[in-house]
């Protein structure tokens, strides 16, 4: 079975967490979605039930599908998406930024050396630089 993580159910829960955000309607519904994030509704019911109740609360709509309104996001919706940044989110950062001044670094032999250390916290190193950052966050925070 192929993952709808990245390019369905992310994209519907980065918009609703960015909508209450914002300010937004109080209960914006799945058709208000699936115009800002460009789905079709059936996808973003689909999402928006895969993410409940995780990450979402929603009110079911009986009528149809693209009634179905969204009542708010949870703390982990704000972790997932990195507005809240956990530990593990920081660690992607960190990966992801590795990788990238990889693809604009000119030098062969920085950009394999950026790489190389990019995909070691990727895999094992990553549960080490987590560990890092959570002592680096408490520490801060003083706990």
């Amino acid at each position: 079975m192929q993952s709808t993580w990245e390019s369905r159910d992310f994209p519907v829960l980065d918009a609703i967490v960015q909508h209450f955000e914002a300010g937004g309607a109080d209960f914006p519904t799945v058709k208000h979605f699936a115009e800002e994030t460009g789905l079709e509704v059936k996808d973003v019911y689909r999402a928006v039930m895969a993410l409940s109740p995780t990450y979402i609360e929603v009110s079911l709509s009986l009528a149809d599908e693209a009634n179905t309104a969204i009542q708010g996001v949870t703390d982990e919706a704000r972790r997932a998406v990195g507005q809240w940044p956990s530990p593990e989110v920081w660690a992607d950062r960190i990966v992801r930024g590795l990788l990238d001044a990889a693809d604009r670094e000119p030098d062969q032999q920085r950009r394999s050396r950026l790489r190389a250390v990019a995909e070691g916290l990727g895999d094992f190193g990553r549960d080490v630089l987590v560990g890092v950052i959570s002592t680096g966050i408490t520490k801060g925070v003083g706990l």
